[in-house]
């Protein structure tokens, strides 16, 4: 069994205000002896009594806490000034309290000390750690680290910084009975303990992402090339304070995630800008904002993604908040609004307590390692593993305060009235503090996103100058590709002979070239057709280098395999680490004999129409592998007699018989076919335009998605 107890008063003598949270706490609990406690407390208050006070109802009690900068409870919802506490029994979990002394001076030594304590009367690891540090200490992400070491990552640790919303008065921890400063205090669980909880940041990352060039401790340097402080300044403006209305998000080797670093403080002569918690060098960091609407909505969102099925599993005892002071401020008369949502998602009789702290601990995930957080809202849910789940109801239906009342006071004597007088002063001195704030937070935040949309309108300048200078440079590279493609149909006697490549854009890859000798005809000829993968400028080079190694190696004596085969070796060799290829047909045309031979370089095969016989064939044979996988590939000649008149000869792409329409099918080689045999009396270039028409008016809306290049060689008169 795990039973959970809550008390949050608002008294301001002390006395009474611990007396009445006792009160709440053994109405909830009956007659169960809770083996731990968390107590929380504004500043101002008697600490030291509160502790006795306590101790003397339960001398046993495992017991830890700390001064905040506010409290919250599902009992008297948000305070500046109150006392909070939480009692917890359980008849299966073993709980632990241990302190870390003097901190600051060595984490890992005060860790082991405190650590140690634990071991020498429990055995086994612990299953959960709550820590409440001092917040002036400037090791947060050491304490976290050494814990990390110590109690290994199955132990995920969960907490919040010490806190006080006066500037001149120093947090305090709290210790069974001992009222500390620059302490560790710890809350250690062993056993089958359940536990889910949500990390919410709410904020939004803008302006301009940067690299951290320089660091040392807490305090950077160096954003990208400008000091810290002017990276600050460049977008919020010149500000007597760190700004912390705007942390920066820091982003791990997951560009999407991020935590936050909320600015401390700055130092005008270096430019640095010290934060709560370390900024690795090298890390990538983006400004970020955070307005009370979309506070309110990520935290909406946040808790209803974590626990809208927790209840299905294991019903949760009760609930713990460690929320930034930041949030606290920024959200002004809105902060309630959280502590609602969180009570609309968990059932009525779940207790939830917790403060505004100076820096908040979790992981950021579950099974990730424990880390320091700032400005971030931290919820954590216990229960125990195998309670029976029940069906949350809205707090609104059955709200706790109304079974669980304060203590009536029967008199005011002067000192409770000079009390509450104080009380009442420090109130309202808070309130124009944070219309202050609100004022100033407005006033930087339009800073900022003028100067934000300064940078936008920049950046969209640069981008269009970088846009015609891109888009100059293609239309340069689609003219020289152009000309390097045949400018005219070529003329051979007793041949018609036409080509033509569309491209998806600019530039493409799709290659096709006549090849002829100085002497004419009768002498044979070449026709070739090439297809690079992909398309754009990478595939437009390597086009334009095999275009020049085959017109250079083809002026050489030797057969098209031996022209192909040490075309590919050169090729190859220099495109062998990119992963590009390019097919290739390469067809010999021998009239004097009526013969063709071709070589294939993993290209689709020739298309051979006879309209005699109303016959196709397709020029196949070996098929060698593309141009630029192997260089020790040797190509072999494949051969064909019998060359007639009114004979159709058809070199293609892929992307004619690939192309795609709206639903998904296509294009083929059929209507290829069909089209040749339509047009088999008319010019090779009819047939090339009806066969892009066709493609065209199969494609319907959709833009080609690959280039497409058509050759038809059509023999006219008697050979």
């Amino acid at each position: 069994m795990l039973k959970i107890a809550v008390g949050h008063s608002e008294d301001v003598d002390t006395l009474v205000a611990v007396e009445t949270v006792l009160d709440q706490c053994r109405r909830q609990l009956g007659t169960l002896e809770p083996q731990a406690g968390i107590i929380l407390a504004g500043i101002e208050y008697e600490h030291l009594k509160i502790l006795n006070e306590i101790r003397a109802h339960y001398p046993r009690l495992e017991l830890v806490g700390c001064t905040t900068a506010g409290e919250l409870s599902s009992i008297s919802g948000n305070s500046d000034d109150s006392v909070a506490l939480l009692l917890i029994y359980s008849d299966t979990l073993e709980i632990k309290s241990v302190v870390g002394r003097h901190i600051s001076e060595n984490p890992p030594v005060a860790i082991r000390s405190a650590l140690d304590q634990a071991r020498s009367s429990v055995s086994r690891s612990p299953s959960l750690c709550l820590i409440f540090p001092d917040s002036y200490n400037p090791s947060f992400q050491a304490i976290v680290d050494s814990l990390n070491t110590e109690i290994g990552p199955q132990c995920p640790i969960f907490g919040g910084g010490a806190g006080t919303l006066e500037s001149d008065k120093e947090p305090l921890q709290f210790y069974n009975d001992e009222v500390l400063q620059n302490a560790l205090p710890l809350l250690l669980f062993y056993g089958e303990l359940a536990f889910e909880f949500d990390v919410n940041n709410s904020w939004r990352p803008l302006g301009m992402r940067a690299r951290v060039a320089e660091v040392s401790g807490t305090a950077v340097q160096k954003i990208g090339d400008m000091k810290a402080l002017d990276f600050y300044r460049y977008y919020v403006g010149p500000h007597g304070d760190p700004a912390a209305e705007f942390p920066l998000a820091v982003f791990d080797d997951d560009e999407n995630q991020f935590y936050v670093r909320a600015p401390v403080g700055f130092d005008e002569d270096s430019g640095s800008v010290s934060f709560a918690g370390p900024i690795p060098e090298g890390a990538t960091v983006q400004l970020t904002e955070a307005t009370r609407e979309q506070m309110v909505e990520f935290t909406q969102t946040s808790i209803e993604a974590a626990f809208s099925q927790i209840t299905q599993r294991w019903q949760p005892a009760a609930a713990l908040v460690f929320s930034c002071v930041t949030r606290k401020g920024i959200l002004g008369t809105r902060t309630p609004e959280e502590l609602n949502i969180l009570k609309n998602h968990l059932p009525a009789h779940v207790p939830i307590l917790g403060f505004y702290s100076f820096g908040e601990f979790s992981p950021l995930q579950k099974n990730q390692i424990s880390r320091m957080h700032s400005s971030t809202m931290v919820t954590l849910l216990l229960g125990e593993k195998g309670s029976r789940p029940v069906t949350p109801r809205r707090t609104d239906q059955l709200p706790v305060t109304e079974q669980i009342l304060p203590r009536e006071q029967n008199e005011n004597t002067l000192e409770q009235l000079q009390l509450k007088n104080q009380y009442l002063k420090r109130k309202l001195k808070r309130s124009e503090n944070y219309r202050q704030r609100l004022e100033t937070t407005i006033d930087l935040n339009a800073s900022m996103r003028k100067k934000i949309n300064r940078d936008i309108n920049s950046a969209r300048l640069e981008i269009e100058h970088k846009n015609d200078l891109l888009r100059q440079t293609l239309e340069l590279a689609d003219e020289i590709q152009k000309n390097m493609l045949p400018r005219q149909n070529p003329y051979v006697a007793n041949f018609q002979i036409a080509g033509k490549s569309v491209y998806c854009s600019e530039t493409g890859g799709d290659y096709f070239d006549f090849l002829e000798t100085d002497k004419g005809f009768p002498e044979p000829f070449s026709v070739l057709v090439g297809d690079v993968t992909g398309h754009g400028i990478e595939a437009a080079l390597l086009m334009t280098t095999a275009r020049a190694l085959i017109r250079s190696r083809a002026l050489q004596p030797g057969s098209i395999s031996q022209i192909l085969t040490e075309v590919n070796q050169h090729l190859a060799y220099d495109i062998r680490a990119t992963g590009r290829f390019m097919t290739l047909f390469y067809l010999n045309i021998d009239p004097r004999k009526k013969h063709l031979n071709w070589v294939r370089a993993g290209h689709d095969p020739a298309i051979l129409y006879d309209p005699e016989a109303d016959t196709f064939e397709e020029l196949g044979g070996g098929t060698g592998i593309p141009l630029g996988v192997d260089e020790s590939f040797a190509y072999e000649v494949n051969e064909k007699s019998g060359l007639a008149k009114d004979q159709i000869i058809f070199l293609g792409t892929d992307g004619i018989w690939e192309t795609h329409n709206p639903k998904g099918e296509m294009f083929g080689k059929k209507p290829v076919y069909d089209i040749i045999r339509a047009y088999a009396s008319e010019s090779p270039q009819a047939i090339i335009d009806n066969i892009i028409l066709a493609m065209n008016d199969f494609r319907e809306n959709l833009e080609p998605q690959d280039d497409a290049t058509f050759v038809a060689v059509k023999v006219e008169g008697e050979l």
